[in-house]
């Protein structure tokens, strides 16, 4: 994240808006904040985290107290901050809740977040909505940042002194490192499912076993996998005999059966054949008696066939004549038409004279309409003029009275009267230096309890420290006993193993003189554990011995800086009393303050509401002089008019509307009765044709019907047919076809049936009729029997192949579950390894973190020998914590003076400044090495320089100044003057009696 620009507007001690450009650095990377105590430098950083996050930059700040006093009622207090993160560029316009100016209802707290694509465009528009998007793009939350980005005023050590706890959630929210949580929790929660698979496998296992359905098999599925394979093969060979023998009896009884059917099949064929002889006999009988019908049948076919022949003579008369019949109705219905037309014709000739008349009215009134077209915009524009006349009358003996002249009197009255209490009022300086005073008696009373603390622990520890000397000094004796008794055992040992005659292996005497023997050596398991505890109250002595130096030294300068403090305050008497009398004086400066800012903001809401009513007053004069002026010249231009007399626009636009109506009705009324007219001349001149024409097709189509009758007749006398009988038999035409198929058939099937009968006389011959029921009842047995034997064998091989099966998959089953207990073996140690069952009590995750920390630290330690010409080293303990206690990344501090490591809490202030910012630059460098998702382009410094001497400031300054070849922008708030000497770039900050102001100063 790198900040553009800031917009503070009505926030903290800046009453009006203020805005920093940090595009105009031009380069630098390095600015410094200056001003007076209280002026407002921190307040730049709240802006920005504020801005950011919704809260300050520091804990002992509230978001709602952001509320400038300086400010007017209606300025809203609002931060406008634009950044870039990645080349992206944001912008994040954001307001506290604060009081309405006009009503009880607060105004509340709201944010929006823009971001820049050839526009600002809104991204989240919702409070939550904000703080969740800028912790995803910082990919930091609010304390993360104020470890990381920020080292706030009297809270830069909190990165430096957190746990372990702490550090991983900081860790794990820059380089990501959920993936390897997510990654050992998987390998956690794969090692429950598998085991529950594998459990599960190995009950299968049994089961299938138990699918065997056979009476043993629940005591063999018990035994060992030898057994129980020996016990699989002898029942495999027990069925297989079993299918053998089913199958050599159910041969026997198929040969069986196959010469029952066969004899059955043979009788069967007979007795149908003796069936279709009978049937073949009864039809040709039937054929036989049906000769009469079929002579009958023969007669109607002849007398039918004439009747065809004079069907169509009969058809062409029959449509002759209804064509006739048509044409006569058609004739009298044209006839009756043309006498309707030729009356309604008479009618329309009779109304002649009225549609003249009409005519005549619609020109007269098509002549007034053009008269009131030329005079209308005359008499609109005379009317207008009037109109306007009066209502500018009007607005003018309105604006001639002010109606707020008494309340403008009273403000000015009450303006005056405050303004001379004012004059009474102590200044706010007083209240900031009394406050000055009352924090520096707070900050010494504070020294001194912190001394008297210091103190405390001090002669604590050295209670503990010579404890801890007595323990070492009697184990120390302890051990020494052990290993004095171990040289005497080895004593004895040697003295038994040396004969006379042989050199000593330690003096080379060949003489030996009796020894008493020792008695005994030392138990070796009571040795070690000696030794063990003599180790451990060594480190402890060292650990006491250093906590004793570092807490001898914190004392000591606590006692400095706290002579120092009470030689600057000067006070008389006890410290308690100073302080109390002090807090009483700012709670009464405090309260006069807050009665004169009281009175201020409603001095300066009685003068805005003076001035606008002054405003208000002049400009209401202005407007009725214009209004006047415009008055006079509406006058001027009704002079040079003539009135229209009797005439206004209402009246000629009424009688416009009514001609056109009346002329738009005479219209469509002559133009109706031309139309009528000239249809009804048109329908009669056509009827009459149509008239004409069906007489003469009338007559045409009655010779045509004479015609067709007399051939009608000729063809009846021909066939010798009267027409009544005719008209009979024309009714069984349609039947002609049907009965000559039916004679052709009966005709054809008696053939058959004779020829048919003769074939089945020769195939039967001379055998007689089977006895088909008992050859039958033969069949049925053999069939039982063999459908017995094939259920029999059926049942055999699928209990065969049941069993061949179930083994496959038994062994199958048995392999795969042998791989599968393998393989969870491999998974429970990756999965126990990644959650941290290891002697390091590491897991997969902290392993990583622990990784990156190192490499943090490596770059941190760069900058800090630079600072501390090479005395101080952060280092990571390695030491497993006790219990189940997250460890693995807390900071210890070598240092190369004493040669030991102590803990960074015991740091000193300025030792603990470097050690912290060195930590945070390191922290930086490694992310932006490895290209992390965590934008920290930019630090922001509050405060710290003023506990660095002279040596270790330069230092401090030169690393800073060497930062700009990173392009990393660093932002610094102090009063030191060699710091703001150094730096070319600076934001000074400026406090007056009505706020602070902003200037940007780049030399």
């Amino acid at each position: 994240m790198r900040p553009v620009s800031l917009t503070i507007t009505a926030f903290g001690p800046y009453a009006e808006t203020e805005t920093i450009d940090f595009t105009k650095l031009e380069g630098r990377s390095m600015f410094v904040i200056s001003g007076r105590t209280g002026a407002g430098k921190t307040t730049i950083f709240d802006a920005m985290t504020f801005a950011l996050y919704g809260r300050a930059s520091g804990s002992l700040r509230n978001a709602s107290d952001f509320r400038s006093q300086y400010a007017e009622p209606e300025r809203k207090t609002e931060i406008d901050f634009s950044f870039t993160i990645r080349d992206e560029r944001y912008r994040i316009v954001r307001q506290p809740q604060q009081p309405h100016p006009k009503n009880k209802t607060p105004i509340p707290h709201e944010a929006v977040l823009y971001e820049w694509n050839d526009a600002w465009k809104p991204v989240a528009t919702k409070v939550n909505d904000v703080e969740q998007t800028i912790e995803s793009l910082l990919q930091l939350s609010y304390e993360q940042f104020s470890q990381i980005l920020l080292l706030p005023q009297n809270q830069f050590r909190q990165l430096l002194d957190s746990d372990s706890v702490k550090k991983q959630q900081i860790l794990q929210s820059i380089f990501k490192t959920e993936a390897y949580r997510a990654f050992q929790e998987e390998w956690v929660e794969r090692h429950g499912k598998y085991r529950k698979q594998v459990e599960w496998a190995i009950e299968t296992t049994r089961l299938k076993l138990l699918e065997l359905e056979d009476e043993e098999i629940e005591t063999v599925a018990m035994r060992n996998v030898p057994d129980i394979v020996t016990w699989l093969e002898d029942r495999e060979e027990r069925l297989l005999q079993t299918k053998d023998t089913v199958q050599l009896e159910k041969r026997a009884a198929e040969i069986r059966l196959e010469e029952a059917r066969t004899h059955l099949n043979e009788a069967t064929v007979l007795l149908t054949l003796m069936e279709e002889r009978d049937t073949y006999r009864n039809a040709l009988n039937t054929f036989r008696d049906a000769e009469k019908d079929r002579v009958r049948r023969r007669a109607l076919i002849e007398r039918l066939e004439k009747v065809v022949n004079v069907q169509p003579h009969y058809e062409r008369f029959e449509t002759l004549r209804r064509d006739a019949e048509r044409i006569k109705k058609d004739r009298i219905e044209s006839q009756k038409r043309d006498e309707t037309y030729a009356a309604q014709l008479e009618t329309l000739h009779e109304q002649s004279d009225k549609m003249t008349e009409l005519r005549q009215e619609a020109e007269r009134a098509n002549n007034r309409l053009t008269d009131i077209a030329e005079l209308l915009p005359y008499v609109e524009e005379w009317q207008r003029a009037t109109e306007k006349r009066t209502a500018l009358k009007r607005q003018v003996e309105q604006l001639g009275v002010f109606t707020d002249e008494a309340r403008l009197v009273e403000l000015r009255n009450l303006e005056q009267k405050l303004a001379k209490q004012l004059e009474d009022k102590p200044a706010t300086e007083q209240l900031v230096e009394a406050e000055r005073r009352y924090s520096q008696l707070e900050y010494h009373s504070h020294l001194v309890e912190k001394c008297e603390r210091v103190a405390s622990e001090l002669a604590a520890c050295e209670r503990n420290g010579k404890d801890v000397q007595r323990q070492h000094t009697a184990q120390t004796t302890l051990v020494e006993r052990f290993v004095e008794a171990e040289h005497a055992l080895m004593a004895d040992t040697l003295r038994d193993r040396l004969k006379a005659g042989d050199p000593c292996p330690v003096c080379g005497s060949r003489s030996h003189e009796p020894v008493e023997r020792s008695g005994g050596g030392a138990n070796v398991t009571e040795h070690q554990l000696a030794i063990e505890t003599l180790r451990r109250l060594d480190t402890a002595l060292h650990e006491a011995r250093a906590d004793y130096r570092a807490l001898k030294l914190q004392l000591d300068e606590l006692v400095n800086e706290r002579d120092t403090a009470s030689e600057a305050l000067q006070f008389h008497g006890p410290a308690s009393e100073a302080l109390k009398h002090q807090a009483s004086l700012v709670q009464t400066l405090r309260g006069d303050v807050e009665e004169r800012k009281r009175l201020e903001a409603t001095y300066r809401t009685t003068t805005q509401a003076v001035r606008k009513l002054e405003t208000a007053k002049r400009e209401q004069a202005e407007k009725r002089q214009s209004l006047f002026e415009a008055l006079q010249s509406i006058q001027e231009t009704l002079q040079t008019m003539r009135q229209v007399d009797g005439m206004t626009r209402t009246t000629l636009t009424t009688e416009r509307d009514q001609l056109t109506l009346r002329l738009q009705a005479v219209t469509r009324e002559v133009a109706e009765y031309e139309r009528r007219l000239e249809e009804v001349n048109r329908l009669k001149w056509g009827e009459a044709e149509r008239f004409r024409l069906l007489t003469e097709q009338l007559e045409f189509e009655e010779r045509r019907l004479n015609e067709a009758r007399a051939q009608l007749d000729e063809a009846l006398q021909k066939i010798e047919l009267t027409e009544e009988a005719f008209l009979q038999d024309r009714t069984l035409v349609d039947t002609l076809p049907t009965l000559k198929e039916r004679l052709a058939k009966e005709l054809e099937e008696a053939g058959r049936i004779e020829h048919a009968l003769q074939a089945v006389e020769v195939k039967i011959g001379a055998r007689p009729r089977p006895e088909v029921e008992a050859l039958k009842e033969r069949v049925r047995v053999a069939q039982e029997e063999n459908e017995s034997l094939s259920e029999r064998l059926v049942t055999a091989d699928v209990h065969l192949k049941r069993h061949r099966q179930t083994v496959r998959e038994w062994n199958a089953l048995r392999e795969q579950t042998d791989a599968d207990v393998r393989r969870l073996e491999t998974i429970k140690l990756i999965a126990d390894t990644g959650r941290g069952v290891n002697p390091q009590k590491l897991t997969f995750e902290t392993y990583v973190q622990t990784a990156f920390f190192d490499q943090i630290l490596h770059a941190a330690n760069i900058h800090l020998d630079q600072m501390t010409s090479g005395q101080f080293q952060l280092e990571r303990k390695i030491e497993t914590a006790k219990g189940n206690a997250k460890s693995g990344l807390e900071l210890l501090v070598f240092d190369a003076y004493t040669g030991q490591s102590r803990r960074v809490q015991n740091l000193s202030g300025g030792e603990g400044f470097k050690a912290s910012l060195s930590l945070a630059l390191g922290l930086a460098e490694v992310v932006q090495q490895l290209s992390g998702g965590v934008s920290l382009e930019t630090m922001l410094i509050d405060e710290g320089f003023g506990t660095l001497d002279a040596e270790s400031l330069d230092q401090a300054i030169e690393l800073l100044m060497s930062l700009q070849s990173s392009g990393r922008l660093v932002g610094v708030i102090s009063h030191v003057q060699e710091l703001k000497d150094r730096v070319d770039a600076r934001i000074e900050v400026k406090k007056t009696r009505s706020g602070s102001t902003i200037q940007l100063v780049v030399e």
